[in-house]
């Protein structure tokens, strides 16, 4: 492991550990939402791909968040994964919840679009996490890009976790977009 070269590198990296000060938010924020409008067309075409219909992605918000707060926010039942890279064995960690997962799994096998998605509120099937996994490498492939922007992602992304597995994941606290 190496140390910081000086100490205000040293500073800056114990501030960012306890309290989570992950740089200027608006330079953090910028950063993401490029990176996310890139990834934005590809996302749609491998997901209309996969499906097998039209599907529409749309970027809400980009936000500056903590790695851990991503599974607090999807409720009981989700999905995740955590994608290692050159640089780091969990540079991405992708988390669906249950609404999405119900969407998906609906469109893939041709449910009614005009109806709701029944909601899921009980463990994932097998078919469900099957699903979340394709998802995962659809977004992480559409995310990781290429050339000098590439991630450098270790795809295939890996098989999705849930229930206990995925709650009792340890996840390194960091900083985050979403």
């Amino acid at each position: 492991m190496t140390s910081p070269g000086s100490p205000a590198e040293a500073r800056s990296l114990i501030i960012e550990r306890l309290v989570g000060d992950s740089g200027e938010a608006a330079q953090v924020i910028d950063a993401g939402r490029a990176m996310a409008e890139r990834a934005v067309p590809l996302l749609q075409k491998s997901l209309t791909s996969e499906l097998g219909v039209p599907v529409v992605v749309d970027l809400k918000a980009i936000e500056v968040s903590r790695v851990p707060e991503a599974r607090s926010r999807a409720g009981d039942t989700f999905a995740m994964t955590v994608i290692g890279s050159s640089a780091s064995s969990d540079a991405m960690t992708l988390v669906i919840d249950a609404p999405a997962i119900a969407i998906m799994v609906c469109t893939l096998f041709g449910g009614d679009p005009d109806l709701p998605a029944s909601p899921i509120e009980r463990d994932l099937s097998q078919i469900e996490i099957d699903v979340s996994t394709m998802v995962f490498q659809q977004v992480a492939q559409a995310l990781n890009g290429s050339g000098k922007r590439s991630l450098d992602l270790r795809l295939p992304a890996p098989r999705a976790m849930s229930g206990t597995e995925a709650k009792r994941y340890v996840l390194r606290d960091g900083a985050a977009i979403r």
